[in-house]
C-alpha cells in the first residue's frame, strides 16, 4: 500500500509539473538558433528585458527596463512635440523628462523607428523611410549587447564579459549630471533648446580650469562660448564650489572632483537626485520627492536675469518664466520689435523713431531700473516728465517720493521684472494715449 501511495503521488506531481512546464512554454518565444538546438528567451511583462543583442531590436512602443526597475529606455515625444526620440528617463516617476537622448539633433519624424545593431555592429536609430541615425559605432565587433543599467546609464558591451563597456551614455550626456556620471570640460551638459525641442541649445556646462586662474578648477556655464556663470573654486572640500549648500538642513549633493573632473553622490545616497542645465542657462539640482510624486528643486543659480543684459538693448528680461515652457525669458515692450526673429536674445528696436515733439509716455509696471540713469533734484513727477520730454534724447523717466527723478537716455540695458515703475517713451503712433499703462509683469 506504500508503495501505490508513493506512485500514485509522484505521478500527481509528474502532472501538476507538465502542467506548469507548459504554462510557462505558452508565455515564452521559442527561436531556432541552430539546426536542432532550440533556445527558450522569455519577454513577459512581468520580466521586462534590459538589453538587445546583436540581432534584436526595439521599435517605437518598446521598452527596455534596467534590472531593477529604476530607468527605462524607449522612443517617447517631448511637451507639445510630436517628433520621437529614444531616450532614458525615470521608471517610477509620472510624465517624466528623459534625462539622456540618443538623436536630440536627429529626431524620427513618426512612430516607425527602430532601435537595433546594423550589420557592421553599429547601434542605430532606423526610420521608415530607411534612412538611420548612428547612436554608437564600433565597427565589426559582434560579440555585443546594449543594455540600460540602474544607474541610467545606457551601454554597449560584451556579451561574454559584461564588465567591458564598449560605450556609454555618460560620456555623451545631454542636460542631466546623474550620480556616478564624470562631468569635463569636453565631457559636457548641453541645454536643450525649448522645452519642446531636444535640440542642442545654447548653454554647456563643464567642470575645469578657472577661465581667470588656470591653477584652479570651478563649475563653467557658456553660453554661446561666452563665460555666462562660474562657481567657487575647487579646495577639496565636497561643497566648496557651491557654499550656499552648506546652508542647508540636508546638504542635497557632496562633490568628488580633481584638477579636470567632477561627480557627485546624492544625500541621502538612495534618494533619486539629478542636475539639470536647464533651456534658459541655469543650473537646478533637484531630488524626488516619493509621496508626492514631484521633483523638489532645492537650489537653482543662475536666475538668468541676474547676467547683464541678457536680452540685449531694450530688451526685458522676465525671470518668473518656467523653464517647463517653450514660454521666452525676454521680450520686447510696446513699440518695439525683435532685432532678429529667431533670437529674442538680441535686443529689440523701435517699430517707430521718437519724433522728439508729440512723443508720449508707456507706464511699464512691476519693473527693475535699467542701468545708467541721472538722478534729478525736481520734486514733483510732471516735472520729472517734463525733463525727460523736452530732451530728445532722453527715452525713460521713474519718480518716487523716497527716490526722487531719474532719467535714462539712448538705448536701455538690464531691463528686468520687478516691483518699480518705469515710464517708457514711445513714438504717438505707438500708444494709444498719453500715459498708457503696461502691466508687464506680475
Amino acid at each position: 500500500p506504500l508503495d501505490s501511495l508513493l506512485r500514485e503521488t509522484q505521478s500527481l506531481c509528474l502532472e501538476k509539473a507538465m502542467l506548469v512546464e507548459i504554462s510557462y512554454l505558452k508565455k515564452c518565444a521559442v527561436v531556432l538558433l541552430i539546426p536542432s538546438v532550440l533556445a527558450i528567451r522569455c519577454f513577459s511583462a512581468t520580466t521586462p528585458r534590459d538589453t538587445i543583442a546583436f540581432n534584436e531590436s526595439i521599435s517605437d512602443g518598446q521598452n527596455l527596463v534596467s534590472s531593477n526597475k529604476k530607468f527605462v529606455l524607449g522612443f517617447f515625444s517631448p511637451g507639445a512635440s510630436s517628433h520621437r526620440y529614444i531616450g532614458v528617463w525615470y521608471n517610477s516617476v509620472p510624465r517624466g523628462t528623459a534625462v539622456w537622448i540618443a538623436n536630440r539633433n536627429d529626431p524620427v519624424q513618426d512612430k516607425s523607428g527602430v532601435l537595433k545593431f546594423d550589420e557592421v555592429g553599429n547601434l542605430i536609430v532606423k526610420n521608415g523611410t530607411g534612412s538611420s541615425f548612428i547612436v554608437a559605432s564600433e565597427m565589426g565587433v559582434r560579440d555585443r549587447e546594449a543594455a540600460i543599467l540602474d544607474t541610467g546609464n545606457f551601454v554597449l558591451r560584451s556579451m561574454t564579459d559584461r564588465s567591458k563597456i564598449i560605450w556609454e551614455s555618460f560620456a555623451s550626456p545631454t542636460d542631466t549630471w546623474l550620480p556616478g556620471m564624470n562631468i569635463t570640460l569636453g565631457n559636457l551638459l548641453k541645454s536643450w533648446k525649448s522645452y519642446d525641442d531636444p535640440a542642442t541649445g545654447d548653454y554647456t556646462f563643464g567642470f575645469g580650469p578657472s577661465i581667470a586662474n588656470a591653477s584652479a578648477s570651478q563649475f563653467i556655464i557658456m553660453w554661446n562660448r561666452i563665460s555666462f556663470w562660474t562657481s567657487e573654486s575647487w579646495n577639496g572640500d565636497t561643497n566648496s564650489l557651491i557654499p550656499v549648500l552648506k546652508s542647508m538642513g540636508i546638504i542635497p549633493v557632496s562633490f568628488q572632483c580633481d584638477n579636470l573632473t567632477c561627480m557627485y553622490t546624492p544625500n541621502p545616497a538612495d534618494i533619486m537626485t539629478k542636475i539639470v542645465l536647464d533651456q534658459s542657462g541655469s543650473l537646478n539640482i533637484t531630488q524626488f520627492n516619493s509621496e508626492a510624486k514631484l521633483w523638489t528643486l532645492l537650489w537653482r543659480h543662475p536666475d538668468s536675469c541676474d547676467v547683464s543684459n541678457l536680452c540685449g538693448v531694450n530688451g526685458v528680461c522676465n525671470s518668473s518664466v518656467s523653464v517647463s515652457t517653450s514660454e521666452s525669458i525676454c521680450k520686447c515692450p510696446e513699440g518695439f520689435a525683435p532685432q532678429e526673429q529667431s533670437n529674442s536674445r538680441k535686443g529689440c528696436t523701435r517699430k517707430t523713431p521718437l519724433q522728439c515733439n508729440g512723443d508720449r509716455f508707456i507706464d511699464m509696471l512691476n519693473m527693475t531700473f535699467p542701468d545708467n540713469r541721472q538722478k534729478l533734484s525736481v520734486v514733483e513727477k510732471s516735472e520729472c516728465e517734463f525733463a525727460c520730454m523736452e530732451n530728445c534724447s532722453c527715452t525713460a523717466y521713474a519718480h518716487s517720493l523716497s527716490d526722487g527723478c531719474s532719467l535714462w537716455h539712448g538705448n536701455l540695458t538690464h531691463l528686468q521684472n520687478g516691483v518699480e515703475t518705469l515710464h517708457l517713451r514711445v513714438a504717438a503712433s505707438e500708444s494709444h494715449g498719453k500715459g498708457l499703462v503696461t502691466k508687464c509683469f506680475g
